[in-house]
């Protein structure tokens, strides 16, 4: 393949990277980490107001970790506290944490 063949190929594959990348990175399975304020929390779920004040709920399993000082569980998270959550999009894009770490109270 010649050098031109070759940079205009590599010049296509960055252009379609660029340009369906950010589809591709919403798509089941993939992280996200959700910022926010817990709203409610109880064992199977957590509602809280991300960053942008839109209401957010995210599933939590027996798998789930809480990072915590000191230690709690899910249920115990108080309204009004900081949470960073890393979940797992579904089919249905419903989220499930995988970590919540617990911030502070504001």
């Amino acid at each position: 393949m010649s050098m031109k063949r070759s940079l205009l190929s590599l010049i296509a594959v960055a252009f379609l990277t660029v340009t369906f990348g950010a589809r591709l990175l919403g798509h089941e399975g993939h992280e996200h980490r959700v910022l926010g304020t817990v709203t409610m929390a109880a064992s199977d779920h957590l509602m809280l107001k991300d960053r942008d004040g839109k209401d957010v709920v995210v599933k939590v399993t027996k798998d789930t970790k809480v990072k915590a000082n000191p230690s709690t569980t899910v249920e115990r998270i108080e309204a009004g506290t900081r949470v960073v959550i890393t979940a797992i999009e579904g089919k249905d894009k419903s989220l499930t944490a995988k970590t919540i770490e617990v911030g502070r109270k504001p």
